[in-house]
């Protein structure tokens, strides 16, 4: 069954809610001043083809 739109949205704001591994790295990104390219996906082939130099 499809997530309606309104349970995606909650389950983004879950993922990168204060104390998550994600919000801890968007804050040294943010520290650092650096800036950085986040792909963030579920498709070990997408995944792949970047870190390969395939974007």
């Amino acid at each position: 069954m499809r997530e309606s739109k309104g349970n995606s949205i909650s389950k983004i704001l879950k993922s990168i809610a204060p104390g998550t591994a994600i919000r801890d790295g968007l804050e040294n990104i943010l520290k650092a001043r650096t800036g950085a390219l986040l792909l963030v996906t579920d498709n070990v082939e997408v995944l792949k083809g970047v870190v390969d130099g395939r974007i």
